[in-house]
């Protein structure tokens, strides 16, 4: 029984390795905003809390997110870009993010949230299909109605998927559910909420 066992592992083994990738090449995918949040990860806003409006600033150097690595083999990594309107990207989803909370985005009496996108990082490990890692990197102000900043925090999100390689659809599942993962700690955050309720109005 167990030579049958062992044949079939290394039947198995031999199966994979000759599925596995021997080569890469750079990939590119659009920023397309669509949640990837668990209906279990939301957190409800208070109901205070509210902002006047979501300005965002894409500060990253390129669009160079990340590197393609193949797993074993002496390959060079390769890029990942990521291309269309990044601060959109940000925009639509802490739109969202906000509307899943319960959080007011359009109270005129309310602060108005500054967000500068500083990083977004992306590894994929390159096999038969793929493992990503991703992060995507936030910073946050509140401004008051007099223009001047009345709170502010660095906000980071990270997640992980599994797929097919050089999919652009899984990265941007993993970017996406990044990105929700950083908006949604800023949701809980106890100095935004206070800020926002009032030490910023």
């Amino acid at each position: 029984m167990q030579s049958w066992k062992s044949l079939l592992m290394l039947g198995l083994f031999g199966f994979l390795t000759a599925c596995a990738q021997k080569t890469l090449t750079p990939a590119v995918f659009p920023a397309d905003y669509h949640s990837q949040i668990d209906s279990a990860d939301v957190i409800a806003a208070k109901a205070c809390a509210s902002i006047a409006g979501v300005d965002v600033e894409n500060a990253l150097p390129g669009n160079k997110v990340g590197k393609r690595t193949l797993q074993d083999k002496p390959v060079p990594p390769q890029d990942i870009r990521m291309t269309g309107n990044v601060a959109g990207w940000v925009k639509s989803a802490t739109v969202d993010i906000f509307r899943l909370a319960g959080l007011n985005s359009q109270d005129a009496r309310a602060p108005r949230l500054k967000l500068r996108l500083t990083d977004i990082s992306i590894n994929e490990n390159v096999y038969v299909n793929s493992g990503y890692d991703g992060r995507v990197t936030l910073e946050a102000a509140l401004v008051n109605a007099q223009g001047q900043e009345c709170w502010g925090q660095s906000l980071s999100g990270a997640a992980r998927n599994y797929g097919d390689s050089g999919s652009a659809l899984n990265y941007q599942e993993t970017v996406n559910h990044a990105l929700d993962r950083a908006l949604m700690s800023l949701v809980a955050d106890k100095n935004f909420e206070s800020a926002s309720c009032g030490a910023c109005r």
